[in-house]
């Protein structure tokens, strides 16, 4: 059975002892510490898989304590001793991320049940994790090639972005910028402002990256020459200056062989060498 440790963080060192001796008898491991920057170090040097601390303690006091840990690492629950006339500071932990409390005097079941439930919370929070390593979210959408459509099919996929967790303004606004640069250029120079085609926006999201790709129905072009144009040792500017703008936003650019598709790829986290395909 894996070994499951529990943090005791508290200045008392008989409340230490005494919740200590509780956990052990709940045939879990525990971890002290005597105040919140001990505590961090603890998080940051062992394996701990929930917390239980007190809220008024010297040089880091719990609030600040548990504001660090949700930095650290949002998967460990952290529950928190209080007294019974300690309303306000309980509602305050919960609001900066406690999951429960403790009452003092308290009894090794309510330990225990208070343990159980944050157990299960983790469990819950690293199964979501690594189930969202495994999906893939698909987006497509078939647009009217008028003009004045273009930037509300933008402005979905940056909102899809945020729905789906990537608040980096950065990120958004270079996935904006690129998407206005290749819609256009697929209304304008694709499709050759047709009122009769279409054009085809298809955005991947996964737990690494997020793909989109953005077809006309225009004869196309011979995008070989892209290649050199935009080498890293040219020194003048190309002269399809949205393509250029993308290839230096984006971390990878791939044409299908007929030059009426472009996708375009943003990693969500590592930095990744730009390509240009």
């Amino acid at each position: 059975m894996k070994e499951v440790n529990v943090l005791i963080v508290d200045d008392d060192q008989a409340m230490l002892a005494m919740l200590a001796n509780m956990i052990k008898g709940l045939h879990l491991n525990p971890l002290t510490a005597v105040d919140g920057t001990d505590g961090l170090e603890k998080v940051k040097t062992s394996k701990v898989d929930l917390i239980i601390t007190d809220l008024m303690m010297p040089n880091m006091d719990g609030f600040e304590f548990i504001k660090k840990i949700r930095q650290i690492n949002a998967n460990i629950p952290v529950a928190v001793i209080s007294g019974h006339g300690d309303v306000n500071n309980v509602v305050s932990a919960l609001s900066h991320g406690a999951y429960n409390f403790i009452t003092k005097p308290f009894t090794i079941k309510e330990i225990e049940n208070v343990i159980k439930r944050g157990l299960r919370l983790r469990e819950f929070s690293l199964g979501t994790h690594r189930l969202q390593e495994g999906i893939k979210n698909i987006t497509e959408i078939e647009i009217p090639n008028y003009s004045h459509l273009l930037a509300s099919a933008a402005l979905y996929v940056v909102r899809e972005c945020q729905w789906r967790g990537i608040e980096d303004e950065m990120f958004l606004s270079n996935i904006s910028i690129c998407l206005d640069e290749l819609l256009n250029n697929a209304f304008a120079h694709g499709n050759q402002m047709d009122e009769s085609k279409k054009i085809l926006l298809r955005a991947v999201f996964d737990s690494e990256k997020l793909s989109i790709t953005i077809e006309d129905e225009g004869e196309g072009f011979d995008c070989s020459a892209l290649t050199g144009e935009f080498a890293e040792t040219t020194s003048t500017l190309p002269d399809k200056r949205g393509i250029f703008i993308v290839k230096y936003l984006m971390d990878e650019v791939f044409f299908n062989e007929k030059g009426t598709s472009i996708t375009m790829v943003k990693y969500i986290s590592a930095e990744r060498k730009r390509v240009l395909h």
